[in-house]
Protein backbone atom coordinates (compact mmCIF):
# COMPACT_ATOMS: atom_id res chain seq x y z
CA UNK A 1 0.00 0.00 0.00
CA UNK A 2 1.70 3.48 -0.85
CA UNK A 3 1.50 6.34 1.14
CA UNK A 4 -0.94 7.88 -0.96
CA UNK A 5 -3.55 5.35 -0.72
CA UNK A 6 -2.75 4.87 3.15
CA UNK A 7 -3.81 8.56 3.73
CA UNK A 8 -6.44 8.44 1.62
CA UNK A 9 -7.94 5.14 3.33
CA UNK A 10 -7.32 6.88 6.43
CA UNK A 11 -8.73 10.28 5.77
CA UNK A 12 -12.14 7.90 4.31
CA UNK A 13 -12.04 6.42 7.86
CA UNK A 14 -11.56 9.48 9.67
CA UNK A 15 -14.45 11.09 7.54
CA UNK A 16 -16.84 8.41 8.17
CA UNK A 17 -16.62 8.02 11.37
CA UNK A 18 -17.18 11.84 12.25
CA UNK A 19 -20.54 11.46 10.25
CA UNK A 20 -21.59 8.43 12.27
CA UNK A 21 -20.73 9.96 15.23
CA UNK A 22 -22.63 13.12 13.94
CA UNK A 23 -25.51 10.75 13.53
CA UNK A 24 -25.62 9.36 16.66
CA UNK A 25 -25.36 12.64 17.92
CA UNK A 26 -28.48 13.69 15.93
CA UNK A 27 -30.58 10.59 17.10
CA UNK A 28 -29.74 10.88 20.37
CA UNK A 29 -31.11 14.57 20.92
CA UNK A 30 -34.31 13.43 18.59
CA UNK A 31 -35.01 11.06 20.85
CA UNK A 32 -34.36 12.80 23.80
CA UNK A 33 -36.37 15.88 22.46
CA UNK A 34 -39.31 13.22 21.89
CA UNK A 35 -39.19 12.11 25.20
CA UNK A 36 -39.56 15.79 27.07
CA UNK A 37 -42.17 16.26 24.25
CA UNK A 38 -44.02 13.43 25.19
CA UNK A 39 -43.23 14.18 29.22
CA UNK A 40 -44.83 17.09 28.70
CA UNK A 41 -47.55 17.06 26.46
CA UNK A 42 -50.10 15.63 29.15
CA UNK A 43 -54.01 15.88 27.98
CA UNK A 44 -57.48 15.53 29.09
CA UNK A 45 -60.76 14.78 27.50
CA UNK A 46 -63.51 17.20 27.10
CA UNK A 47 -67.03 15.88 25.81
CA UNK A 48 -70.35 18.08 24.92
CA UNK A 49 -74.05 16.68 25.13
CA UNK A 50 -75.86 19.44 23.63
CA UNK A 51 -79.16 17.69 24.76
CA UNK A 52 -78.35 15.80 28.12
CA UNK A 53 -79.57 12.74 26.53
CA UNK A 54 -76.31 10.97 27.96
CA UNK A 55 -75.10 10.69 24.32
CA UNK A 56 -71.93 12.48 23.71
CA UNK A 57 -72.31 14.78 20.47
CA UNK A 58 -68.45 16.00 20.62
CA UNK A 59 -65.06 15.08 21.92
CA UNK A 60 -62.18 16.50 22.37
CA UNK A 61 -58.55 16.20 23.82
CA UNK A 62 -57.04 18.97 24.72
CA UNK A 63 -53.06 19.47 25.65
CA UNK A 64 -52.83 20.70 29.23
CA UNK A 65 -50.93 23.62 29.75
CA UNK A 66 -48.97 24.68 32.91
CA UNK A 67 -51.52 26.29 35.33
CA UNK A 68 -54.16 26.04 32.85
CA UNK A 69 -57.56 26.62 33.63
CA UNK A 70 -60.79 24.61 32.54
CA UNK A 71 -62.10 27.74 31.38
CA UNK A 72 -59.29 28.22 29.37
CA UNK A 73 -58.79 24.91 27.71
CA UNK A 74 -62.26 25.00 27.30
CA UNK A 75 -61.87 28.03 25.04
CA UNK A 76 -58.47 26.81 23.00
CA UNK A 77 -60.79 23.92 22.09
CA UNK A 78 -64.26 25.38 21.48
CA UNK A 79 -66.35 28.63 20.95
CA UNK A 80 -67.56 29.77 24.42
CA UNK A 81 -69.59 32.74 25.27
CA UNK A 82 -69.57 33.62 28.99
CA UNK A 83 -71.29 35.88 31.01
CA UNK A 84 -70.39 36.82 34.56
CA UNK A 85 -67.46 33.93 34.70
CA UNK A 86 -70.71 31.60 33.71
CA UNK A 87 -70.85 29.85 30.15
CA UNK A 88 -73.90 30.82 28.25
CA UNK A 89 -72.73 29.34 25.37
CA UNK A 90 -70.52 26.31 23.92
CA UNK A 91 -70.09 25.76 19.68
CA UNK A 92 -73.18 28.06 19.08
CA UNK A 93 -75.53 25.35 21.49
CA UNK A 94 -76.93 28.72 23.58
CA UNK A 95 -78.27 27.37 27.63
CA UNK A 96 -82.16 28.31 28.60
CA UNK A 97 -83.21 30.32 31.01
CA UNK A 98 -86.47 29.97 30.09
CA UNK A 99 -86.75 25.78 30.13
CA UNK A 100 -84.37 26.60 33.16
CA UNK A 101 -81.08 24.41 31.18
CA UNK A 102 -77.73 25.78 31.90
CA UNK A 103 -74.16 24.40 31.15
CA UNK A 104 -73.17 22.06 33.79
CA UNK A 105 -70.25 19.73 33.60
CA UNK A 106 -68.57 16.67 35.37
CA UNK A 107 -65.34 15.71 35.90
CA UNK A 108 -64.08 12.33 36.47
CA UNK A 109 -67.89 11.13 36.73
CA UNK A 110 -68.59 13.84 40.01
CA UNK A 111 -70.19 17.17 39.83
CA UNK A 112 -68.07 19.61 39.74
CA UNK A 113 -68.21 21.92 42.65
CA UNK A 114 -66.12 25.31 41.51
CA UNK A 115 -66.70 27.42 38.11
CA UNK A 116 -64.50 26.45 35.18
CA UNK A 117 -62.34 29.55 36.03
CA UNK A 118 -61.38 27.91 39.07
CA UNK A 119 -60.91 24.38 38.11
CA UNK A 120 -56.82 23.61 37.02
CA UNK A 121 -57.05 20.61 34.62
CA UNK A 122 -54.72 17.24 35.33
CA UNK A 123 -53.69 14.87 33.09
CA UNK A 124 -55.98 12.19 32.28
CA UNK A 125 -58.80 13.90 33.00
CA UNK A 126 -62.41 13.65 31.68
CA UNK A 127 -64.95 16.42 31.68
CA UNK A 128 -68.53 16.67 30.29
CA UNK A 129 -70.01 19.50 29.68
CA UNK A 130 -73.88 18.99 29.27
CA UNK A 131 -77.07 21.19 29.23
CA UNK A 132 -78.61 20.82 32.46
CA UNK A 133 -81.17 22.18 34.71
CA UNK A 134 -81.19 22.65 38.55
Amino acid sequence: MTLLTFKKSATLVAALGFAFSLAACGNQTKGEATKASTASADTATITLDFENDKKVDETKKVTIKKDQTLLEALKDTFKVEEKSGFITSIDGKKQDETAKKYWMFDINGKMADKGAADIHLKKGDKVAFYLGSF
